[in-house]
């Protein structure tokens, strides 16, 4: 079956998912718990509960509350990874994670993703230099 998880590929959590069922109705509370602990991993439930992810995605499409978990649960995961990668970043000095969490988050104190932005701000400042240059000689 397209999706599932196969012991061959050497995926772990194939011998631990059960087989898709058809036409088993969700509970809405044990679809709740399980959004979380699989971090928002919707093929996860869906191997947990023996369905598909097709079916999962659309029974929580049609409960907002189910909507809402999703989203917290997703969000919940990238505090996780914002905050592993913040503490590697700093304690093993990983030049590249610094200046790119610098980058990223610290846009507001002027570090710059965009090279368009300081390609601009060297043309000017190379300008500004020149102009300064020929008065100073003038």
């Amino acid at each position: 079956m397209a999706g599932f998880p196969s012991e061959k590929k050497g995926n772990r959590l194939a011998a631990k998912a059960k087989k898709p069922r058809a036409g088993i109705p969700f509970d809405k509370d044990v679809v709740a718990k399980l959004i979380p602990k699989h971090f928002g991993n919707i093929s996860r439930v869906a191997d947990t509960l023996g369905s598909c992810r097709g079916s999962i995605r659309q029974f929580i499409n049609r409960h907002p509350d189910l909507q809402e978990i999703l989203i917290q649960a997703r969000e919940r995961q990238l505090d996780e990874l914002e905050d592993s990668c913040f503490t590697r970043a700093i304690n093993t000095n990983d030049t590249t994670l610094q200046l790119f969490l610098l980058k990223t988050q610290g846009k507001s104190r002027g570090y710059e993703q965009s090279e368009a932005i300081n390609s601009a701000k060297d043309i000017a400042t190379a300008a500004f230099d020149f102009i300064i240059s020929k008065q100073d000689k003038s």
